[in-house]
This record gives structure tokens, sequence and C-alpha cells, in this order.
């Protein structure tokens, strides 16, 4: 076994240090021939990677939403005693929001709005497919009001006021 003040590449034989790591690990534990219990290990990582991404994800999803329902709050507690003074008070919040959800879209999705300029000036009904996420509409709503400076407000099913958060 290699000593306390021995190295790998001191020996008659250099190694890599992937090798010497396997090493260590192969005296310290006493089992014979590790590394194929270690190459296993590497392959089931590699097989069951796409699974972790698919719960990964939502996962992120869904801590982003509740980020941006805290911040929200924050926001509201910091901000309470203006509220009595300013009918303003929610646009720094939406900005923030706004920004927040405008980055995670365009760094994750590369999400880009086009044709938004074919909105008209006043009041304006968009229909979108019910299969969207409501990330989707998120986006579409952080980007109209980054760009724009235009609000949109969303009519859901009732089912979707049950939902957490």
């Amino acid at each position: 076994m290699i000593g306390g003040n021995e190295s790998c590449a001191a020996g008659p034989i250099p190694m890599s240090y992937l090798t010497c790591l396997t090493y260590i690990l192969g005296e310290w534990t006493g089992v014979e021939h590790i590394e194929d219990y270690l190459s296993y290990a590497v392959y089931l990582l590699w097989v069951l990677f796409p699974l972790a991404l698919v719960f990964l994800l939502p996962g992120v999803l869904i801590i982003l939403f509740y980020t941006s329902i805290l911040l929200l709050h924050i926001y509201k507690r910091k901000n309470e005693l203006k509220e009595a003074y300013s009918n303003d008070v929610w646009d720094g919040a939406r900005q923030i929001s706004a920004t927040l959800w405008d980055g995670h879209g365009r760094i994750w999705h590369g999400y880009e709005l086009h044709g938004a300029e074919k909105i008209p000036e006043g009041p304006g009904l968009i229909v979108f497919y019910h299969g969207a996420t409501p990330a989707d509409c998120l986006y579409f709503i952080a980007r109209l009001l980054i760009q724009w400076k235009r609000y949109c407000h969303v009519v859901a099913d009732h089912f979707v006021f049950r939902l957490p958060g």
C-alpha cells in the first residue's frame, strides 16, 4: 500500500491519477479487480443519465416557480408602506419576475418571440394551443413586458387554480 508521504508517480512504474485512485481504493477496501466494478458503475451512470435529466428539468422549473413566488412575497413585505401611497408599487416586482423568467427562457430553452409587433395597440386576444406548458406562457408574458411594456392577462380553466403555488 502507498504510504502517507509517497505518491503514485514516485514508484518504479509511473501511473495516471485515475489508475492511482483505483489502486488506492482497491487497497483500502480489499476488493480485488475493483476497476471492473468501477467500470460497471460508470456504465450505469451513463445509462441512467437521461432518466436523471427527465426528473431534473421539471424540478428546475418548479424551483424557479417557487423562487418567483418567494421574491414577490419578499417584495410585497418590503413595500407594504409604499403601497398605501403609490399605485405603481408592483411595477418593480413585475420587472424582476419578467427578467428572471426571460433569462431562464433565453438561457435554458433559447426562447425567442417573433411577431409581437403585429399585436394591435389596443386590447388584443392571443389564442394558443392548450398543450403549451405554463412556462411557455410565462416566457411570452415576460418578453412582452420587457420588450413592449405591455401586460398580458391569462384566462385559464378552473383546475389551474387548484395547483399548488
